[in-house]
């Protein structure tokens, strides 16, 4: 997996910048695997998977995570409820032409890439 971990001037803070494929993955790790106890348990779950063949989940925001032994799923659940009306107007009156989905963003990597961007996400943070 491609990533870069860069300094957001926007937002005064590093984040990890990823292909679109992996796009939830970045996000998650930027926003809510800051400080050292959560990169810990995310380590921990990481290795658990990968040796005892456990699968942990973690729900951080409109994040829903799963890591099991295959890798790492991101689901980013994103709310268009309050767009569906501004959304099905741009196709005139086609309702049943567009139907808008909160199924959101998913990305998947395997454990070892998820390990690593970890692992350079400490060095970078701390």
């Amino acid at each position: 997996m491609d990533y870069e971990i860069a300094f957001d001037q926007d937002e005064n803070a590093y984040r990890i910048f990823t292909g679109y494929e992996f796009a939830a993955i970045g996000e998650w790790v930027s926003e809510y695997v800051r400080d050292l106890e959560s990169i810990q348990r995310v380590l921990m779950a990481a290795r658990l998977a990968e040796t005892e063949k456990e699968v942990t989940e973690f729900a951080h925001g409109p994040f829903q995570v799963v890591l099991n032994e295959e890798g790492v799923s991101v689901n980013r659940q994103v709310d268009l409820d309050s767009a569906e009306e501004e959304i099905k107007a741009m196709f005139d009156s086609q309702e049943s032409f567009y139907q808008t989905s909160t199924d959101g963003i998913q990305a998947e990597c395997g454990l070892d890439d998820l390990i690593d961007m970890i692992e350079d996400w400490h060095a970078v943070l701390h």
